[in-house]
């Protein structure tokens, strides 16, 4: 499922935010958080279901290892060149066989 945050007017004039979990069978689950009266109030109640959508996403695990941390974390990142990301994907093709 990909999640996305919607907004949608409510009757009462008031601004509904919620997350849409949706998947490619085009069924969907819909999870409301609040309804807000004001754009601050929408805004907070967005980042509110930015925050619950990270804390469910999973991790995936591909089973790499950085030389700096033998124990699994997270890969150092030394620069911001476009480069690193290629040869990180390039390598995690090459351990799941898709060379």
């Amino acid at each position: 499922m990909s999640p996305y945050v919607r907004t949608v007017k409510t009757s009462s004039g008031a601004t509904a935010v919620q997350i849409v979990y949706s998947s490619r069978r085009d069924s969907r689950e819909i999870d409301h958080l609040n309804s807000a009266h004001s754009d601050a109030e929408v805004e907070l109640l967005k980042a509110a279901a930015r925050q619950r959508m990270a804390a469910v996403q999973d991790e995936h695990n591909l089973g790499l290892q950085s030389d700096a941390d033998a124990g699994g974390g997270p890969l150092p990142i030394p620069s911001s060149r476009m480069g690193h990301l290629l040869d990180a994907l390039a390598r995690a093709y090459a351990v799941l066989g898709l060379e």
